[in-house]
């Protein structure tokens, strides 16, 4: 998720995420690296009646990353987990199963999020044809994007991947990326030191609920990092705006 807003207002309505959706997102993080889409689609299947659809959308901070968990991803360098900030936001997208695969394992996500990217380019690391048909639950893929955020650029790079999971007999989804090093920058005053992702997908009534949530040490200089509440609630804009984005690239499939 890119933060092409930093020139927007921030929204001040954040909150902590109530407990069984923060322990859910730890779960989620666990599960997917252990490639467990049973356990994965069991724990979606708990949590989905706990999202009242009425409060959407739901969305502020939650807990650190631990050193265990943070270890389950090959980060090469001496990253501390704790110095990153948790993210959550919970709505539903106007999406339908197949539309969202198709928005989710699309080699262009430029044209998915036409306004974020500066660069953008996905290698598929395994066999997409063999996950679009069905034959495989799993795709996995690596890319490197560049975003400019008014006050610098930075260029990444990210290890990504996504599940088809069951959820209550019906198709899910959760994907993960995470970033295995620093961001290059511009300037010397913006940073994107750490960056971990995971988002569930599950169907419901007009759409796909999409719980998503990340862990992210990010800085515009040194008195503005993700813990400053006018920057931590621009992230949550950003969020807000990548799930607009994915309904509207939804609705041009129909």
């Amino acid at each position: 998720m890119l933060l092409s807003l930093l020139t927007a207002c921030a929204d001040p309505h954040e909150t902590p995420a109530p407990p069984t959706l923060d322990e859910f997102l730890h779960q989620a993080w666990v599960e997917y690296a252990a490639e467990d889409l049973v356990t994965l689609g069991e724990l979606t299947t708990t949590e989905a009646p706990t999202l009242d659809p009425a409060e959407f959308p739901m969305q502020g901070t939650f807990t650190d990353l631990t050193a265990e968990e943070a270890a389950l991803v090959a980060v090469e360098w001496d990253a501390d987990p704790a110095d990153a900030t948790g993210f959550f936001l919970v709505d539903t997208l106007d999406c339908s199963s197949d539309e969202l695969m198709d928005a989710l394992t699309n080699p262009h996500q430029e044209e998915v999020y036409p306004d974020n990217y500066t660069a953008y380019s996905r290698e598929f690391t395994s066999d997409l044809d063999a996950f679009l048909a069905g034959d495989a639950d799993t795709v996995t893929w690596d890319t490197t994007y560049g975003v400019d955020i008014v006050l610098g650029q930075y260029e990444t790079f990210v290890h990504g991947g996504a599940f088809r999971i069951e959820v209550d007999g019906q198709t899910g989804f959760a994907t993960r990326t995470w970033a295995p090093n620093k961001a290059t920058t511009e300037s010397e005053d913006v940073a994107l030191d750490q960056d971990y992702q995971i988002e569930v997908y599950f169907p419901t009534d007009g759409g796909m609920v999409h719980i998503y949530g990340m862990w992210r040490q990010f800085q515009t200089n040194d008195q503005s990092t993700q813990d400053n509440p006018d920057l931590a609630g621009i992230i949550l804009l950003g969020m807000k705006g990548y799930f607009d984005d994915t309904s509207t690239y939804c609705a041009s499939l129909r």
